[in-house]
């Protein structure tokens, strides 16, 4: 009997420990820690970045969070947009434990993580970080530098620049482009992909201008640069140039009084509307997106969510990526039934998510994001004006065409090594 209640005891004492083990893994966050510029000139766009990574990672939560309803806890980190601080950050994330890093703001900073997290998970086999990417697109990280560690939810380069010259070639009224970029990793890339696929896509089209800036808001006086487009006479302009260089660009040009069409990626980002105010209308401004919140085809369960990010953060939807990027990421934790990188990148390899026009893709092949891509005219005839920080500004995107999945799933030069 003696014996029987000490088992008892024993077998009530492992069961309160069990239940006590479940609680903590059930209060315990999974850290992400989101190394961006939070001060500086790109200030503003790290902290929209940092502001929708927090968003969608506490819808997450609120779904049920991840494995075993571990929640996620988004970790800000200020770069300033400098290298040496990216690569400080990255070192004590890991020195603290945290094993998932994120990161968008600037191509440069992205190869840097890269190159450092593949030495350290080489040297540090049961220790790997994951690197999320979710919008440094320099397309030479899912080709020659593809690593298994690295995942990128947004189009590369290649893929938008290739969106943008398929809905470009459409407009029968462009037969001159001048191209103007950023000189380092990224603008280097957008300007290669540009003279491709205009080659390819587009070979009526003559480039009658090739710029190379000084990038990150170094350029306060975009005159020359102005005066060179108007001299070439270009229809139309195809522009990388995102943060200041993409709005001093087009207040140049409206303040010079020429008219050309401009194509690009982030020219009109929210943080810059208050900069350009009725400028962004003066030459049409022509963006490639996953989606925005006046597209016709937006699912309804897509609309209430936006309608929730507007609530909660006060600012429009301005990009979808962050959302699918939560997702698949949480997913990934209960196909893998595990918070090891290297089972969440496995179970990441040729995963779908939900996307605004059906399923988004990831390619096992080189670890890249595929999905259906909006053009985007910047426009005052819309039914749902951009808001951001409480401000209207009477302006928005209005959809001018759509690009499949299937127009810009390009071939890739990645030789993936895996564990």
């Amino acid at each position: 009997m003696v014996h029987y209640i000490s088992f008892l005891v024993v077998f009530i004492s492992l069961l309160f420990i069990s239940a006590c083990e479940k609680k903590e893994v059930k209060n315990e966050t999974l850290k992400i820690a989101a190394i961006e510029p939070l001060s500086g000139p790109y200030a503003a766009v790290g902290q929209d970045l940092v502001e929708q990574l927090k968003f969608y990672a506490n819808l997450v939560n609120l779904n049920g969070g991840l494995k075993d309803g571990r929640n996620i806890e988004i970790i800000a980190l200020d770069n300033a947009m400098k290298a040496e601080k990216t690569t400080e950050l990255l070192r004590k994330s890991i020195d603290e434990g945290i094993r998932f890093i994120t990161q968008g703001a600037g191509s440069n900073h992205a190869l840097n993580i890269i190159k450092q997290l593949e030495k350290y998970n080489s040297r540090n086999p049961g220790k790997e970080v994951l690197f999320l990417n979710h919008s440094a697109v320099t397309t030479t990280f899912t080709n020659e530098l593809c690593t298994f560690y690295h995942f990128r939810f947004d189009a590369n380069v290649d893929m938008k620049v290739a969106a943008l010259v398929t809905q470009l070639s459409k407009d029968q009224d462009i037969k001159k482009v001048y191209l103007i970029n950023q000189n380092y990793a990224y603008g280097q890339s957008f300007q290669k992909a540009a003279k491709k696929f205009l080659k390819e896509r587009a070979p009526n089209i003559e480039v009658v201008g090739d710029e190379l800036i000084q990038p990150f808001g170094k350029v306060q006086d975009f005159n020359p640069y102005v005066t060179k487009i108007k001299v070439s006479e270009a229809d139309a302009i195809l522009t990388g140039n995102w943060g200041p260089d993409a709005y001093r660009l087009v207040n140049s040009l409206a303040d010079s009084g020429i008219k050309s069409k401009i194509y690009g990626i982030y020219v009109a980002l929210p943080t810059g509307m208050p900069v350009m105010g009725e400028k962004a209308v003066y030459n049409p401004i022509i963006q490639v997106k996953e989606t925005h919140e006046n597209d016709n085809d937006t699912p309804d369960w897509l609309k209430k969510i936006n309608d929730l990010h507007l609530e909660q953060t006060t600012m429009s939807m301005d990009t979808d990526r962050f959302r699918f990027m939560m997702e698949m990421f949480a997913e990934a934790t209960k196909i893998s039934n595990s918070f090891e990188p290297k089972d969440i990148a496995l179970a990441l390899e040729g995963m779908k998510g939900r996307g605004a026009h059906g399923e988004v893709l990831m390619r096992k092949q080189d670890h890249q994001i595929h999905f259906d891509i909006v053009a985007g005219l910047v426009s005052n005839k819309v039914e749902k004006p951009i808001q951001y920080r409480g401000e209207n500004f009477g302006m928005a995107y209005s959809t001018v065409g759509k690009i499949s999945k299937e127009d810009v799933t390009l071939e890739t030069t990645c030789e993936m090594k895996r564990p």
